[in-house]
């Protein structure tokens, strides 16, 4: 009787022993099971990632090859937004942006005795526009001064603020609540490259003040984002 209560005592110990190791177990093994199925996760996402790179840029490729270098831009953005470090990369965005603002390139002249040109077209927000321009005009201003020189009642008040006298400049008007929008002038000289902060329409004349006589033309050549409509 002794003998069987020895035993009985020896089988629950035993009993309750390796009830707590499978209940120890269960979760390591859990564990081990979650971290391999991580793995094979990162494993396929790796390899979705790769191909979805490798399409895109195929995909970009042939976007510039028939000539559209804004979405081929776009591929290689979505690119980028997924790994920044792909190789090549930034220098073909880099590339296609120069294609971008050499395409659709308008050349015309300004008539230097009106302020402001005709429209130069129509410009998008946030959607960069080259402009460059070369020549040289006769700078005539009819105006009497003093000793003390010109007074603040002469036309010359009219110039806009913060660009050189004479110099080319534009400006975009847009619209707010039905009702012209007047933006306020940049500077463009030589070159400029002028991202807008509006939809709107593209002027562009010199910094001249009213009632002069200057005489001569300025040619102007534009490019980008910009609709010159019929050329």
């Amino acid at each position: 009787m002794n003998i069987f209560r020895a035993d009985w005592h020896v089988q629950l110990l035993f009993l309750g022993s390796a009830l707590a190791v499978l209940l120890m177990s269960e979760p390591v093994a859990a564990q081990s099971a979650k971290k391999t199925n991580v793995k094979q996760l990162n494993v396929q996402a790796d390899k979705l990632r790769d191909s979805f790179i490798r399409e895109s840029a195929e995909i970009a490729r042939k976007y510039s090859e028939a000539g559209d270098y804004e979405k081929s831009r776009e591929m290689l953005e979505v690119i980028q937004s997924i790994q920044k470090d792909v190789p090549g990369v930034k220098a073909m965005i880099t590339q296609l942006n120069e294609k971008l603002m050499s395409s659709n390139s308008s050349d015309f002249d300004i008539d230097v005795a009106r302020n402001w040109s005709v429209p130069a077209g129509l410009v998008a927000k946030d959607k960069m526009v080259r402009i460059q321009a070369m020549g040289a005009y006769d700078f005539v201003i009819d105006v009497k001064s003093t000793v003390e020189g010109l007074p603040h009642t002469t036309a010359m008040k009219e110039l806009a603020d913060g660009i050189p006298t004479g110099a080319l400049m534009g400006m975009v008007i847009s619209q707010e609540k039905g009702k012209p929008k007047m933006g306020k002038p940049f500077l463009i000289g030589e070159k400029a490259e002028y991202t807008p902060k509006e939809d709107g329409v593209l002027m562009i004349g010199l910094n001249l003040p009213a009632g002069h006589k200057s005489t001569g033309k300025i040619k102007v050549r534009i490019s980008g984002y910009i609709n010159r409509g019929s050329k």
